[in-house]
């Protein structure tokens, strides 16, 4: 299980303190930012790189964070 992972220039983390939260910094970075949070409650459980997409798995369903900025059902 990945917690955080490199997608293009940025890397991207789950929140550790809100399983709930995904996060991201620039490389070089150490200040990330919230960029989407699971909807319904469900908790993100595993983070992949696709390219510069981030492939998303929560405890319900499997999303794909694309590199235009959108998140969609896998």
């Amino acid at each position: 299980m990945a917690r955080e992972c490199k997608a293009g220039n940025w890397l991207f983390r789950i929140n550790p303190s809100n399983d709930k939260e995904l996060q991201r910094a620039t490389i070089g970075s150490s200040c990330y930012s919230l960029l989407w949070t699971a909807p319904n409650g469900e908790r993100i459980l595993d983070i992949n790189p696709n390219g510069e997409d981030v492939d998303i798995q929560t405890d319900r369903h499997n999303y794909v964070r694309l590199k235009s900025g959108g998140v969609k059902l896998k």
